[in-house]
């Protein structure tokens, strides 16, 4: 999955932030317990306030990714 979010990171670098956590360290445990990510990869989209957008686990599809992505830049 990681070559698919650094592509989605170069694309829409200039408009979106982009973290990643490894759910094995401290802090990535605590960030899956805090948006309750049932496994990994886990997938949070988050607005400029900190409210979740969109949550996902799993294998994700750059399609289904950027869609979210998509739908939360015209928000």
């Amino acid at each position: 999955m990681q070559p698919v979010v650094n592509g989605l990171e170069q694309t829409y670098a200039d408009q979106i932030e982009f973290r990643e956590l490894n759910a094995n360290a401290p802090d990535g445990q605590q960030a899956f317990r805090a948006y309750a990510l049932p496994g990994h990869p886990g997938y949070v989209l988050l607005n400029p306030q900190g409210e979740i957008l969109w949550k996902g686990f799993g294998e994700q599809s750059r399609d289904s990714i950027e869609a979210q992505l998509q739908l939360a830049l015209e928000k």
